[in-house]
């Protein structure tokens, strides 16, 4: 099945956000991060610290109020939004109304990371994916709340699963054919999909199917995907389009695998050290996929 793979080329055609020595802050991208638990307070920081370090101007994460505090002083650089939680600390179905006084204030939304298992929390998950008025990654728990028959709404929505969360999201098991597979779920959701594993695959509607090829097996560890989500979300907050922000972010992921693992091998590494290769990945990349670059691809730098 015909595809295109992410390479060099490619990333010449859609140019990162080009800012001037006076671009302030606020104009770099103003994300909203949606999620955590008293359970797994911890994937939302990845998340948070990957969107800022994607080069995202300003990171608002709302959370269960129980955890919100501790992520503050975790990351100082985050505003925080306290929301109501259900009795097992997870974020409760009133905590819509806080959150669509947000909206305004937000370029882009990350859902998902950290959420936890809990009805009600479900059902906030599948409310705000089909009503809120901004691009949005879905992402962990929050696939599994969709279902399948879901609704993603108008705005574009970018869904971030592993192979069993594909598996709960289209009710199909990944064949040979993933791209295919991938394809056709695109096109029948409307969403970008970017379904994660070895040579991971972004598909949308209308677009060219993209296989990515670089990475390491050290991307296999907790916490990897909610760094991918937020690279994911911290791009799209900056401008880009859900399937170039889905593209540039599986390549940095990629890239900062690859990069750990030449340092620290491939065992024993954890999601947090992918978060600190991110802007200098990015500065050389900004310089190799400029469109009069002929270098080679990739990001070795010695």
């Amino acid at each position: 099945m015909d595809f295109q793979k992410l390479d060099l080329e490619l990333l010449k055609t859609m140019p990162l956000p080009d800012w001037s020595d006076e671009t302030a802050k606020n104009e770099r991208g103003k994300l909203l991060i949606i999620g955590g638990s008293a359970r797994l307070p911890g994937a939302i920081l990845l998340a948070a610290r990957a969107a800022l370090r994607s080069g995202c101007g300003t990171v608002r994460v709302a959370a269960p109020a129980s955890v919100a505090l501790h992520i503050g002083i975790a990351v100082p650089e985050l505003m925080m939004i306290p929301l109501p939680e259900t009795k097992s600390g997870t974020i409760a179905k009133a905590a819509l109304e806080i959150l669509s006084a947000q909206f305004k204030a937000c370029q882009a939304i990350i859902l998902g990371p950290g959420l936890d298992e809990n009805h009600e929390t479900d059902e906030f998950a599948r409310e705000l994916i089909a009503s809120a008025p901004l691009p949005m990654v879905v992402d962990a728990q929050a696939l599994v709340a969709l279902g399948t028959g879901f609704k993603t709404g108008d705005a574009p929505r970018i869904l971030t699963p592993h192979a069993a969360e594909f598996e709960a999201l289209s009710g199909q098991k990944i064949g040979e054919d993933k791209i295919q597979i991938a394809r056709d779920f695109a096109e029948k959701s409307g969403a970008t999909l970017v379904l994660k594993g070895h040579e991971t695959i972004v598909s949308t509607k209308n677009e060219a199917t993209i296989q990515n090829s670089s990475g390491s097996r050290a991307l296999g560890t907790a916490g990897s995907g909610d760094v991918l989500a937020g690279i994911i979300g911290g791009l799209l907050a900056q401008g880009l389009s859900a399937h170039q922000a889905a593209i540039w972010g599986v390549y940095f992921h990629a890239q900062a695998g690859e990069e750990v693992a030449k340092d620290l091998g491939d065992d024993g590494v954890m999601a947090r050290d992918f978060i600190e290769r991110l802007p200098g990945i990015q500065k050389f990349a900004r310089r190799t996929s400029s469109p009069d670059k002929k270098s080679g691809f990739g990001l070795r730098r010695n």
